[in-house]
């Protein structure tokens, strides 16, 4: 029996199909058969007969599993290498532009960070007066078109407000500032936290579904503790307070402790804590009218049509709140209290007059005797 040999090469699954019809098999010089191995010539020696004896017909490898697989090519080694290289002299050199900043800022003079946050502020409001401004108008024409121009043409009055400017509109970005500030998550939960304290107040302003189920009853309580809308029973005429057996007439400086120190509100007239306008060194409490609920005197007034329309929306709005309030004849509450208002707008200086722009008219500087005098109530 002649004496065979199978060699067997890693070869894929293409390269056996693009060699195995050339190299099938042969005779060598010395009269022993060669086999190349490939999985048809294999089946196709046991066809004819053929044995695997000593297992020398198995892979070179010892690992027949690994067959079929695709293999890196040198090329692709060295590219993937490259790559590699690459990115990590990347980051390398990222590292080390990222420490040389950091290093640059911590020794960088103070004065020169305060100076430059300056000048982006300067560069801000540059932008801010360039978009408000109208080039096309000359400004020795028409100074006010020409330096509020741009601002008039991109904002008008919004329909619940009797005038719009820059001041309002940075107060409304403040409050949305404020507002998402507020509701952020509390960070400082002590007894103690002033955070704590105004965020849990703030929620508890917009919760809406507890404010629903509390209805009315926490303002009723208010009213009752102020002596409520009309005491029942009591005789009509100022003089009937003084009768036997008449209802006890509420202390007038009693109710005015309670709205304005207890509740905040500013009723007949504001007090309030500000600057002294000669002297910024101190403060100064600063009393001055108020008692209006619409925003300006002229609306109770009806000097045009909109004035009218405006006061008979507030009547309705007036009756269909004392009404849920628990007020008796809400009708002729609302225009008591209409009275009352307008009355007090005949005796209320409109805050667009001229007289209330000058400092010099409006200070008025008087000690506590003084004023003790004057308002002895």
């Amino acid at each position: 029996m002649e004496k065979t040999y199978s060699l067997t090469a890693h070869y894929d699954e293409f390269q056996e199909i693009k060699y195995g019809g050339r190299y099938s098999s042969d005779i060598l010089s010395n009269g022993m058969t060669l086999h190349l191995g490939g999985s048809l010539d294999r089946h196709m020696s046991r066809g004819r007969g053929g044995t695997w004896a000593n297992g020398r017909n198995k892979d070179v490898s010892g690992n027949s599993s690994n067959r079929g697989l695709p293999r890196w090519s040198r090329r692709e080694i060295c590219l993937l290498s490259a790559l590699v290289f690459a990115a990590g002299m990347c980051v390398i050199l990222g590292s080390m532009l990222a420490l040389k900043y950091i290093s640059l800022d911590a020794q960088q003079d103070p004065l020169c960070r305060q100076d430059c946050q300056s000048k982006r502020s300067l560069l801000r409001a540059a932008r801010f007066v360039q978009a408000n401004i109208d080039p096309t108008i000359q400004p020795c024409q028409d100074f006010y078109s020409f330096a509020c121009g741009g601002w008039l043409r991109r904002h008008g009055i919004p329909e619940d407000k009797l005038s719009y400017g820059i001041i309002t509109a940075i107060g409304e970005h403040n409050e949305e500032k404020l507002q998402r500030l507020l509701l952020e998550p509390i960070q400082r939960r002590g007894p103690d936290s002033a955070e704590r304290k105004v965020k849990e107040f703030y929620r508890s302003c917009i919760s809406i579904e507890e404010i629903d189920k509390l209805g009315s009853e926490p303002m009723i309580e208010v009213l009752s503790s102020c002596g409520g809308w009309d005491l029942v029973g009591a005789p009509p005429g100022a003089a009937g307070w003084e009768r036997e057996g008449a209802p006890q007439r509420p202390d007038f400086n009693e109710l005015l402790y309670r709205t304005q120190g207890v509740y905040s509100t500013a009723v007949f007239f504001s007090l309030t804590v500000n600057v002294d306008d000669k002297n910024s060194s101190r403060n100064a409490i600063r009393i001055d009218q108020e008692g209006l609920t619409l925003p300006e005197r002229s609306l109770y007034l009806g000097q045009d049509e909109d004035s009218v329309k405006i006061l008979a929306a507030y009547k309705a709005l007036m009756e269909r709140l004392l009404s849920m309030l628990g007020a008796h004849n809400a009708t002729q509450k609302s225009k008591e209290i209409i009275q009352l208002e307008t009355q007090l707008a005949n005796i209320t200086m409109s805050e667009y007059d001229d007289q209330r722009k000058d400092i010099s008219t409006m200070y008025n500087r008087i000690t506590l005797r003084q004023l003790q005098r004057i308002a002895p109530s």
